[in-house]
């Protein structure tokens, strides 16, 4: 590996890799001071009551500092940011956010998320409006241009895509699928579950409208923690569907009338953990402390040397390109055999942690696995060979 980084010192603050090797990024573990930031919120709470004034203010003073944390991670406004739970809250905000008329399409790739597809097919159910697929493979950036704008039409309101597949850790060329959907106007909303936290991200330089993310995945932040950026050209047009005290701060019993926020934070509705949202600035911190260039890098090394090292094995097919601009430290393979049984028996057998799905075999290495831990994962899945 050549990023070098004292891998020792960090793992030593995630206790949770004591206990098995960690390959499987669904949910990233979580670091003692991340965990320390809750308790100490909560302990906050109990001593001084919720209500109290002290409560009250430091609860918002950490909100909204989480806030300021995302803003900054993705390049945007504080304006621009709404804090949510998680990607899916945040897609189904800009969803619902828009007036849809049957016959008009959406774009999503072939490689999403069911919280990247769902809110899209129960608008074809319920409103009647068009999905439409978008296949990645073979993963060139032209072709998957020129595939989308035979996609578009002057029905198409939308594009849902993943910035990092969720399927392969393939990375969107971002800029150039936006200003293919811009050209006709056609809005983007990107994915970040499987990006934020695992390489840079700059919502301006990717051109996108809509960005949503989450903490609890290559951040290591609890779950809750999630965001949505909504670019300050689009906060007019995008609709509140959902609506809460907070969201309107302005409001008349008798006529009926308010105003709501013009910032993103309109889009926030009910009761929600905000101390929580602490937890979050603390992760922050900590991926920002060793750098998201290093954490791209060492991530992608290791994955790299995974690739590398599986093809040679029989019965492996990677699906994941290879190019280190459009891969991450996602792997994803064919396998030929169930992945569910597979994933069970490498935790039961061998304490390994990855996600599998009907005859595919998903790799996610955070930066701070280590390259002995990928070997062994081969070197095991090489003994079931024949099996």
């Amino acid at each position: 590996m050549e990023t070098h980084l004292d891998i020792d010192e960090i793992r030593s603050r995630i206790p949770g890799l004591k206990h098995c090797s960690y390959l499987n990024m669904s949910y990233g573990p979580k670091p003692t001071p991340v965990t320390d930031e809750v308790v100490r919120m909560a302990r906050f709470i109990e001593e001084y009551a919720t209500l109290s004034k002290e409560v009250m203010e430091e609860i918002e003073r950490v909100y909204e500092g989480a806030r300021a944390d995302v803003a900054r991670l993705l390049g945007a406004s504080r304006d621009e940011i709404a804090l949510t739970r998680h990607v899916s809250e945040g897609i189904n905000i800009v969803a619902t956010g828009i007036d849809w008329e049957p016959g008009d399409e959406v774009i999503v790739t072939d490689e999403e998320h069911p919280a990247g597809s769902l809110p899209w097919m129960n608008l074809a159910q319920r409103r009647g409006i068009v999905v439409k697929q978008l296949p990645l493979a073979p993963y060139e950036t032209e072709g998957i241009v020129e595939r989308l704008d035979d996609l578009i039409t002057p029905r198409t309101k939308l594009l849902c895509l993943s910035h990092v597949s969720t399927r392969t850790g393939f990375v969107l060329p971002s800029r150039e699928v936006a200003d293919t959907a811009h050209k006709q106007g056609v809005p983007v909303l990107l994915d970040g579950a499987h990006a934020v936290g695992l390489i840079p991200v700059d919502v301006k330089a990717l051109g996108c409208d809509f960005y949503s993310g989450c903490g609890h995945k290559w951040l290591l932040a609890p779950q809750g923690t999630g965001f949505l950026y909504v670019d300050a050209a689009r906060l007019d047009d995008l609709q509140i569907t959902w609506i809460g005290a907070s969201s309107a701060p302005t409001w008349d019993h008798d006529t009926y009338e308010f105003e709501a926020l013009t910032t993103a934070a309109k889009f926030e509705f009910g009761t929600r953990d905000k101390a929580v949202f602490s937890s979050l600035s603390t992760a922050i911190s900590m991926a920002e402390e060793v750098g998201i260039d290093n954490i791209a890098r060492r991530s992608w090394e290791l994955a790299d040397h995974l690739r590398r090292r599986l093809t040679d094995v029989p019965g492996f097919t990677l699906r994941t390109p290879m190019d280190p601009v459009r891969s991450t430290g996602i792997s994803a393979f064919d396998i030929g055999v169930n992945g569910r049984d597979l994933t069970e028996r490498l935790w039961e057998e061998h304490r390994i942690l990855v996600s599998g799905r009907d005859d595919e075999l998903r790799v996610s290495i955070p930066y701070f696995a280590l390259e002995e831990e990928v070997d062994n994962l081969v070197d095991v899945l090489a003994s079931l060979d024949g099996e």
